[in-house]
């Protein structure tokens, strides 16, 4: 697996975590260990984006800064890796 597969499969493993956690804390709001791990996961996922945003290019619109320019459509969407399910 390179490297950018590798910050894919974190960034979807730590999304997943995240998004599992708040539906946890929306029926259990006072559990400090669950909302420790969403913090983590939430900083996980953050620190993964940034990686592969610095090294591939912005997955996601909001990431896309001037310096990119709009020639970042150029390069390979992230779902077209040549069928790796």
């Amino acid at each position: 697996m390179n490297e950018k597969q590798m910050l894919l499969k974190r960034i979807n493993e730590a999304s997943f975590a995240l998004y599992d956690t708040a539906l946890y804390l929306d029926t259990h709001p006072c559990d400090q260990d669950a909302m420790a791990y969403y913090h983590k996961c939430m900083h996980v996922r953050k620190e993964c984006m940034r990686a592969y945003n610095a090294k591939f290019g912005p997955l996601q619109i909001d990431q896309i800064q001037e310096t990119n320019s709009w020639n970042w459509i150029n390069d390979p969407w992230p779902w077209e890796t040549g069928g790796n399910c």
